[in-house]
Order: C-alpha cells, then structure tokens, then sequence
C-alpha cells in the first residue's frame, strides 16, 4: 500500500469534513422545517446520519490508514454529540482514538484534538472526572509536542 502525502491526507480531511458539514446543515434545516415529517422518523436514521455510516463502512473496506475512515467516524461524534446522544458519541470518539493512535502513535499532536473534544462531550454529559483526565492527557500531549527538540 502506497502512503499518502501528509498534505494529501489533511486536503482529503478537510475535504470530507466540508462536505459532512454541509449535508448536516442541509439535513438540519429539513428537520427544523419538518420535525415529525418523512426526514426525521424513528424508524430511519436522519440522513446524515445514514450518509456518515455509509461512509464509514466504505471507508473501512480501503483500510484502517484511510483518511476518511477517521474523519468520518471523528464527523460521527460530533454528529451525536450535537444531538445528545452521548453514549453513541463516546463510542466514536473511542474508535476515532484507537484508530488515530495505531495511524500516529499515542502522543500525535492530533491524539489531543480528539482528547479536547471528546473531553467536551464528558463535561456535557455530566462526567467531570472522566472529562478532567482526558484533558490532562490532551495538555500533556500538547506540552510534550511544543518542547523544542534537543539534537546533538
């Protein structure tokens, strides 16, 4: 498997996270304008709900190391949290880690953005501890990257 260039992948990222962004506005204007019509029904996902699965499931199917693999899942728990849906948004920010963790390492820079956000969603769901721990993390992460490097 080729690597991508690094300028590829966050072109790819911000790319995808446009688009995600957009179809949620697009969607989220619908369900203001109908909120118990034919887009928001309990028996289907709202759209972009079933468009970020759909993504995500072709996005595995190309590896784990995809970039939109982990920007569709990171756009996912984001999706949920925005909703309240904490539980399923604590599942993705979970896998969003693991998988950014196996792509970079545990201290990427990247690794506390996740941390950050995922941090937020714990205070909102009224988990301060879990919340202050994964803070501490992102700090320590970001400490360790802003260090100037010592070379001999």
């Amino acid at each position: 498997m080729t690597k991508i260039p690094l300028k590829i992948q966050r072109s790819l990222l911000v790319g995808s996270l446009l688009l995600l962004f957009a179809l949620f506005s697009a969607c989220h204007h619908d369900t203001q304008k109908y909120p118990r019509g034919r887009h928001n029904t309990k028996a289907q996902p709202p759209l972009v709900e079933q468009q970020l699965l759909s993504t995500i499931k072709n996005a595995e199917s190309l590896g784990k190391g995809n970039p939109l693999l982990l920007s569709s899942i990171y756009s996912l728990a984001n999706y949920y949290h925005d909703r309240k849906e904490y539980d399923k948004a604590a599942a993705q920010y979970e896998r969003a880690l693991h998988i950014k963790e196996e792509m970079s390492g545990p201290d990427h820079p990247d690794i506390a953005a996740i941390l950050q956000r995922y941090a937020r969603l714990l205070q909102d769901a009224n988990r301060p501890t879990e919340a202050a721990n994964l803070l501490a993390r992102a700090d320590a992460i970001l400490a360790h990257s802003s260090a100037p490097s010592v070379s001999q």
